[in-house]
C-alpha cells in the first residue's frame, strides 16, 4: 500500500510539474518577445569590411525579416532557457556570418553546434526559409546535415581561411568557433588564390549561381588578396588592435617561419573562460554533448568537427 501511495505522489508532481510549466509558457513567450524586441538592433550588427559590402549585408537583413526572427529566437530560448536574449544576440551574429560565407562560397561546413540550432530551427519554418534563400541569394541553401560530427580539418582550415579575411575577430569570435588555424595556416589555400586567375577561382570555390552581392563580395575577395597578399602590411598590428580586422594580419600570421606560432600569439585575443549556460544539443544517433553557447571549451570542442554543412550543389 506504502508502495501505491509513493507511485501515485510521484504521478501527481509530475503531472504538477507540467501543468506549471503550460500555464508559464506563455509569460516566457511575452518575455522572450519583449526581450527580442528590445534588443533587435543589435542582432544586425555584422559590419562591413574591406570585402563585405553594405548591400550583401542589407540584403541579407531584409531577407531575415522581424517576424521569422522572432519566432525562430522564441523557440530557440524556449529549448534553452538558460541563455540570455544578448547571449543568443551573440549567436545571431555569428550565425548570420555563417550565412554570408555560405551565400559567397561553394561549401561551407558548421563547426558551432548551438549556431546550428538556429539554422534547425528556421528550417521547420519551410516557407519562411524558401522565402528568406529567395530574397536573400535566390537560390536555395540546402542544409546537409551529418548523422554525427565528421573529423574534416581541410575543411576547418577553409572555413578560417574564408572567415578571418571577411569578419573582425574578436573574443566573441573564438568564443562561438574555437581556436582559428589549429590544424594547418591554410598556405595550399594562400598559392591557390595567389596564382589562380579569378575564372578558375570561381569554378573552383564560389557558390554558383548566387546573388550578384554575393558574386561581388567573392571578386573583392580574390582582389584584395591578390593585392594585400604580396605586400609588407607595415600597420597590420595597429589596425587590428584599433578594429578586430584580421584580414591584414593573417597573411602576417600564415607567412611567419615559426611552427609553434599560435593563432592567438599574432592576434592577441584569447576566448573568455567557461560560463555556466550551458545546453544540451542532440542531432541523432547516439551522439549527445553539452556546449556552452558562449565559451571556449564548448565551441572548442567541435573546432574540428563539422555537423552540417551548406552546399551549392
Amino acid at each position: 500500500m506504502t508502495l501505491f501511495y509513493v507511485i501515485l505522489a510521484a504521478i501527481f508532481a509530475v503531472f504538477l510539474v507540467i501543468v506549471v510549466k503550460r500555464r508559464s509558457e506563455p509569460a516566457r513567450i511575452e518575455r522572450y518577445q519583449n526581450e527580442f524586441g528590445k534588443l533587435y538592433t543589435d542582432t544586425l550588427d555584422v559590419e562591413v569590411t574591406e570585402i563585405v559590402p553594405e548591400a550583401l549585408i542589407v540584403q541579407l537583413n531584409k531577407a531575415l525579416d522581424y517576424d521569422y526572427m522572432e519566432k525562430v529566437n522564441t523557440e530557440f530560448r524556449l529549448k534553452y532557457p538558460r541563455n540570455s536574449q544578448e547571449r543568443v544576440n551573440e549567436l545571431w551574429r555569428e550565425f548570420k556570418r555563417y550565412l554570408i560565407m555560405a551565400a559567397v562560397f561553394g561549401k561551407v561546413e558548421m563547426f558551432n553546434e548551438v549556431i546550428d540550432e538556429l539554422w534547425h530551427i528556421m528550417l521547420n519554418y519551410k516557407k519562411e526559409y524558401d522565402d528568406f534563400c529567395q530574397t536573400f541569394i535566390g537560390q536555395p541553401i540546402q542544409h546537409n546535415p551529418h548523422s554525427q560530427p565528421v573529423f574534416k580539418p581541410e575543411e576547418r582550415t577553409l572555413f578560417d581561411f574564408y572567415y578571418v579575411q571577411l569578419f573582425t575577430v574578436d573574443s566573441s569570435s573564438i568564443q562561438k568557433w574555437g581556436k582559428f588555424f589549429k590544424h594547418d595556416k591554410g598556405k595550399e589555400l594562400l598559392h591557390e588564390f595567389e596564382t589562380l586567375e579569378l575564372e578558375q577561382l570561381k569554378e573552383k570555390y564560389m557558390r554558383t549561381p548566387t546573388s550578384i552581392e554575393a558574386e561581388q563580395t567573392f571578386e573583392c575577395f580574390t582582389s584584395l588578396f591578390k593585392e594585400n597578399r604580396p605586400k609588407i602590411v607595415l600597420d597590420w598590428r595597429e589596425r587590428y588592435d584599433q578594429t578586430d580586422y584580421a584580414a591584414p594580419a593573417y597573411f602576417i600570421y600564415a607567412s611567419s617561419d615559426n611552427h609553434d606560432t599560435d593563432f592567438n600569439d599574432i592576434f592577441g585575443v584569447e576566448a573568455a573562460t567557461t560560463s555556466s549556460d550551458s545546453i544540451n544539443v542532440n542531432h541523432g544517433g547516439d551522439h549527445s554533448s553539452t556546449y556552452d553557447s558562449g565559451s571556449s571549451s564548448g565551441s572548442d570542442s567541435s573546432s574540428s568537427c563539422s555537423s552540417c554543412s551548406s552546399c551549392s550543389s
